[in-house]
């Protein structure tokens, strides 16, 4: 029988909170309506994003994200402020939504990401553009688009959480280290690996693409 991650476990190693997270860490404990609001308000795209990118299936992204945010309003008065609160939510987001990817195998569907960062982590990461494209750039989009998600279906699910938290979240590989619970070296190699086989696998799609064209 497959064991959960359990909540309790969720281990603060690194960093704390300002006084001003402090501040407002005090009022969701004290279950103030307002605060919760905000909270909803803060996190609710970037769970429900991350949550897509991971399960391809934008009804049950919605339906693990409510399932997130019950986990952390249930579990916000056990966080005792060793580590920052967005990395606390994100430790109870990747548990979740990995506790679902056990049970229920699908296709992913993932958006075009950067795939090059410099040694210590920093890069363009994942950008959306607000400009309208023509139908050209909307078709080279789409192409695009389709050759990432085919490639990143391959991935692991540790190699896509990688992926997702650094190149689409644009987490630091501190903060990667702390949410999955693994070292900096660990999050480094992972990352090489899986941009590794994500442009092998980018590159075998579209060398198949060309020959059906």
């Amino acid at each position: 029988m497959r064991r959960e991650i359990a909540y309790n476990e969720l281990d603060e190693r690194v960093g704390g909170v300002s006084a001003e997270e402090a501040a407002f860490v005090s009022r969701l404990q004290a279950n103030e309506d307002s605060a919760y609001d905000e909270l909803v308000r803060t996190y609710h795209a970037s769970i429900f994003h991350v949550a897509y990118r991971m399960l391809g299936d934008a009804g049950e992204a919605s339906d693990v994200a409510q399932d997130i945010f019950l986990k952390v309003f249930r579990s916000i008065g056990g966080f005792k402020g060793q580590a920052a609160l967005k990395t606390w939510i994100f430790k109870i987001v990747f548990s979740e939504i990995l506790n679902r990817l056990r049970w229920w195998k699908r296709r992913y569907r993932f958006s075009t990401v950067s795939l090059d960062d410099d040694q210590n982590g920093n890069g363009s990461g994942y950008h959306v553009t607000d400009t309208r494209p023509t139908p050209e750039q909307a078709l080279e989009s789409r192409e695009q688009e389709t050759a990432i998600q085919k490639a990143l279906s391959t991935l692991s699910s540790d190699h896509r959480s990688i992926i997702v938290l650094r190149d689409i979240e644009g987490f630091s590989y501190s903060e990667i280290a702390d949410v999955l619970g693994v070292s900096i070296g660990t999050v480094k190699s992972r990352i090489c690996r899986a941009r590794a086989d994500l442009k092998r696998g980018l590159m075998q799609y579209l060398s198949v693409q060309r020959l059906k064209g």
